[in-house]
């Protein structure tokens, strides 16, 4: 995998001052999956985990079940799902699978290097890390209909503020952002390097860096916070605790196995706690988060 598996971290934890660190969530389940389980979608009732070595989308059910397998074949990694299909990336195989939940019948889509993929305005998006692309599909026939070269090897996309945003790896500074409506692209300038993982937490957009969180505006693309985190980040997430309904943001870090927790209202980082080996890709399901052990054989559920 292109970017998600670079090496060595060095992290840095910061902690309250005057205050007292919550106690880490509870590891309630341990869920074997096969070889490097990837990205994770919940929708519907169901966890999506697509899992790179043995080609395989699971679908899991609140109690970590699977319910039903697709085998789409090696490589398989970030999905996104909604009530028509899901579609699942294989980067090594240059192409994106929509899978028809009902019938599990695959519609294969040939898209150079496929990173990552989001779902907006009845469209599949789909960045191209090694060409500089992002395209477009049409979420019901699963046919191409534009594409926009934006360069910087694009990395994550996500929707926020009514547009998509693409983050960049390699020597990168920017994000792009894309009107789904007009097609028109913005590039916005965020100074730190690599802003490669957008999320949208709460209408704001947090984006992940080689060692950084950024807080970003989706209306303007000012960074209204950076906070020091580490090497080899992965992506950015949300938990809400069901005892005190503090929220926090939790930012996986794949090469030290941990979790990163910031307290986006004080702008502190918390605390750290371990995820499973290689913890990547995250997802709120059922109450808990979810998070997958790419250097491991197993997704971990983290009741906050």
């Amino acid at each position: 995998m292109r970017l998600l598996l670079s090496a060595a971290a060095l992290v840095l934890l910061v902690s309250p001052a005057n205050a007292k660190a919550p106690e880490p969530p509870d590891e309630v389940a341990v869920v074997e999956t096969g070889r490097a389980p990837c990205g994770l979608a919940a929708f519907g009732g169901e966890l999506w985990v697509g899992v790179y070595e043995t080609g395989m989308v699971l679908r899991l059910d609140h109690a970590g079940r699977v319910q039903r397998r697709h085998r789409v074949g090696r490589w398989a990694c970030q999905v996104a799902v909604d009530e028509r299909a899901a579609w699942v990336t294989r980067d090594n195989a240059d192409e994106v699978v929509r899978i028809e939940p009902r019938s599990g019948a695959l519609k294969r889509i040939r898209i150079a290097s496929p990173l990552d993929v989001t779902l907006a305005a009845r469209s599949a998006w789909v960045t191209s890390f090694e060409t500089g692309m992002v395209t477009r599909i049409d979420a019901r026939t699963g046919r191409v209909s534009q594409r926009w070269r934006v360069g910087g090897r694009p990395t994550g996309i996500t929707v926020c503020g009514g547009k998509l945003w693409v983050g960049h790896g390699r020597d990168a500074t920017w994000l792009t952002s894309i009107d789904p409506h007009k097609g028109r692209t913005r590039r916005l300038d965020v100074v730190v390097r690599t802003p490669r993982m957008p999320q949208c937490i709460d209408g704001e957009l947090w984006v992940t860096t080689e060692d950084t969180a950024l807080r970003v505006s989706p209306r303007t693309g000012e960074v209204l916070g950076h906070f020091a985190l580490g090497e080899t980040l992965a992506e950015a997430g949300l938990a809400r605790s069901a005892i005190s309904g503090a929220r926090m943001i939790w930012v996986t870090n794949k090469e030290r196995s941990l979790v990163h927790r910031i307290d986006p209202v004080s702008g502190r980082v918390v605390d750290s706690f371990p995820a499973g080996p290689g913890a990547l890709a995250q997802a709120r399901f059922g109450g808990s988060v979810w998070i997958s052990s790419f250097a491991g054989t197993d997704v971990r559920r983290f009741d906050p």
